[in-house]
């Protein structure tokens, strides 16, 4: 035991609620975890922001809808509910994204990469999962042109390559499905559980309840309205944090305080024998990163999570089906700017939030546990530190808006892909829009279910968070570039795409498990979580797939025109009220043009220029800590605000129709509404009529030539 240890408790100065002194006193005895099994709230909080919140968003987002169509004129047909017209301006198509990419782990295991690797850990979070969305624009402008009226990836992917690779990609869209729900529901039932003791498995249950209701009412148009709203509410807490950590708190208050701490808590000096410190807590150098500090890039952790990241969350965002369901949905001249507005906001999350929060963490020295941290407890713990039970709230509400924002969207991936890939394809091909309308709502109802039975059986088996968070990208990363080639490469074959994802995933999982029994000598969900076996397992897995697919391609290659593509059909009619210049072929050239150059230009800049500039700062200097928190600080205040004002400013025309129509006569609208259909009949008879009175013209005119003709003679 370290001698130091007896002279002073806490050792460092601060944290010292997390220390006490030993019986006999002769040492300094750190808490051996921060939450100790024990909730900070009580039950009842939990249940009133589950079931809350759940019944609020019900209630006024089902409103918000029927608004929509009362003053509006909106028409709730099947192609409605499912692509919300197809007219979705940019704001609220960046702040659908925003929030549909913002997940538990997006708010938790982000701090988690903090605690574990300093300041490489945010951001290699952050850049590696916000450039799949950055470049998914060009995939969004690609539906546009090559397949504008899909209803989901699968219908595409029928369309050029038949019936079979239709039913490998439908298998490997519902695993993602799958997987994003478990690691929703895994992580809002975790800190649910640790922060007011619910039930771990009624949290399971209750979580998507709310959703279940507002989605069954309005569809995608009440998932984008809600998502909205959550995105309004994750950003005001996201501020708050941020804010807290580097201006307003008692204990830290300014980015010199938090570089000061983060040097004493990585020192090399430090003693962390039990009892100053336990296995598994934060202490002393870190393994891997450059002079053991966490405050540097040079972190070979931090630099291999970063890999395993990107490659995984291709795999979510172009295998995900509700990624393609929103670009369905945005208007043409939105899609693109609108994802890559989404992405450039999005980064502020996990990178502005887990840079307070994660490293707040670690400069209180609290005595968080590595078990804690991989359940997605650092955040609260932070939150609670700082701000006592007000702040547990406040990241409960946080996570709570997480959660079922992104829980929604997986309702409608589901529910589409089962109703147009499956009922319609091979049940029933005549089906009528009430009848698609009808098993939509089916779908959400039973997936809806199936996602809290779902997250039990995963806590019964033990699975985090973390694992899964992992995992996801050995399991569907194979499938994410044939399907990519299958809008961008006329060349790419139905042989190889299907040869390409089944082998690709077969080869990955096995990879995972021989490296991680070579490497470790077992296999269990501990060894498999890893960073080694996750890496090797994940890059298989997305490059063999995509090399099989390309080889066969080149040997076999398809020649594909699109044409298949551009004859998927809707179920209803809609009139648009979109003008023909936005679905005009120079136009969306225009706009892939703008989004190739700008996607893969951010992309370069924050996955190569960023980090590379950054290396040689080595460890971080006061004031190119301070720089860097700066710029956490400016990109999540602008971006929070930007994607609260972007939408309403969009909207404010109807907005202030809803408005006029709430405060006026029933009555009164009721004769104006009547008095539109009149005038639309009238501007639709028109044509007709101008036509006939150009033939009456034309017959007077030849009538009259033939007397001329005649009088002569």
């Amino acid at each position: 035991m370290a001698t130091g240890s007896l002279t002073q408790c806490p050792p460092l100065g601060f944290g010292g609620k997390y220390y006490r002194v030993s019986a006999d006193g002769g040492s300094c005895v750190r808490q051996s975890s921060f939450f100790g099994g024990q909730a900070v709230l009580n039950q009842g909080v939990g249940y009133s922001v589950v079931l809350g919140f759940g019944a609020f968003f019900a209630v006024f987002t089902s409103f918000l809808v029927w608004l929509e169509k009362r003053y509006v004129g909106s028409r709730h047909t099947s192609e409605w509910f499912n692509t919300a017209g197809r007219n979705v301006k940019t704001g609220l198509i960046a702040s659908v994204i925003v929030s549909q990419w913002t997940w538990a782990a997006t708010i938790l295991q982000s701090s988690n990469v903090a605690w574990e690797y300093g300041v490489s850990g945010p951001f290699w979070y952050a850049s590696g999962a916000t450039i799949q969305v950055l470049l998914f624009g060009i995939m969004a402008i690609e539906i546009k042109r090559k397949a504008p009226h899909a209803h989901t990836v699968c219908e595409i992917v029928r369309a050029r390559w038949g019936t079979a690779a239709h039913i490998v990609f439908l298998v490997f869209c519902f695993m993602t499905n799958i997987i994003v729900t478990a690691m929703l529901l895994l992580g809002g039932s975790a800190v649910v559980n640790a922060l007011t003791g619910m039930n771990i498995y009624a949290a399971s249950f209750l979580i998507p309840l709310g959703v279940i209701v507002y989605t069954l009412a309005g569809g995608l148009k009440a998932t984008f309205l809600a998502s909205y709203i959550h995105s309004v509410i994750v950003h005001v807490v996201l501020v708050i944090f941020v804010y807290l950590v580097y201006t307003a708190s008692r204990e830290l208050g300014n980015p010199s305080v938090v570089y000061r701490h983060l040097l004493e808590v990585a020192s090399k000096s430090r003693s962390c024998q039990e009892p100053i410190s336990n296995s598994g807590q934060s202490c002393g150098p870190v393994s891997g990163n450059y002079g053991g500090s966490y405050l540097t890039m040079l972190s070979s952790g931090g630099l291999v999570f970063g890999i395993i990241n990107i490659v995984g969350n291709f795999g979510t965002v172009f295998v995900d089906n509700g990624y393609w369901v929103s670009a369905i949905a945005a208007r043409p001249s939105s899609t693109h700017k609108g994802y890559l507005l989404g992405g450039l906001v999005w980064f502020a999350v996990p990178f502005s939030l887990a840079t307070s929060l994660g490293l707040g963490a670690l400069a209180l020295d609290l005595p968080i546990t590595a078990s804690e941290a991989s359940h997605g407890l650092v955040p609260p713990a932070t939150a609670i530190a700082l701000m006592g039970k007000g702040g547990a709230v406040l990241l409960l509400t946080m996570l709570f808006m997480a959660v079922t924002s992104a829980g929604s969207s997986e309702l409608i991936a589901v529910s589409s892909l089962c109703t147009y890939d499956i009922y319609r394809t091979y049940i029933n091909p005549n089906a009528s829009g009430k009848k698609i309308l009808q098993v939509s709502r089916s779908i959400i109802l039973g997936f809806g279910c199936f996602m809290g039975v779902l997250a039990v059986i995963l806590n019964k088996a033990g699975v985090s968070l973390g694992w899964m968070y992992l995992a996801m990208g050995v399991i569907v990363g194979s499938a994410v570039l044939p399907i990519a080639f299958m809008l961008l490469w006329r060349k790419a074959n139905a042989f190889g795409a299907i040869l390409g994802t089944i082998s690709g995933c077969i080869l990955g999982i096995i990879t995972w498990l021989v490296v991680t029994s070579v490497e470790y000598g077992r296999v269990n969900l501990e060894t498999t979580g890893r960073n080694a076996p996750m890496l090797a397992g994940n890059l298989v897995s997305i490059l063999t797939g995509g090399a099989i697919h390309a080889i066969c391609s080149f040997l076999w290659p398809q020649n594909y025109d699109w044409e298949t593509t551009k004859e998927i059909t809707m179920v209803e009619k809609d009139k648009t009220d979109l003008p023909s210049e936005e679905f005009k072929e120079e136009k969306l050239n225009r706009a892939k043009a703008w989004i190739v150059r700008w996607g893969i230009g951010f992309t370069v800049v924050i996955v190569v220029l960023w980090p590379v500039l950054s290396l040689p700062a080595r460890e971080f200097s006061k004031g190119y800590f301070t720089f860097w928190a700066v710029i956490a600080i400016a990109w999540g205040t602008i971006g929070s605000a930007v994607i609260i004002a972007l939408p309403v400013m969009e909207s404010w025309q109807t907005i202030q129709s809803v408005c006029v129509g709430m405060f006026t006569n029933d009555q009164l609208m009721e004769k104006i509404q009547e008095l539109n259909v009149k005038l639309q009949s009238v501007e639709s008879a028109i044509p007709e009529a101008e036509r006939l009175y150009l033939l009456e013209v034309e017959k007077t005119k030849k009538l009259d030539a033939s007397e001329q003709q005649v009088l002569p003679a």
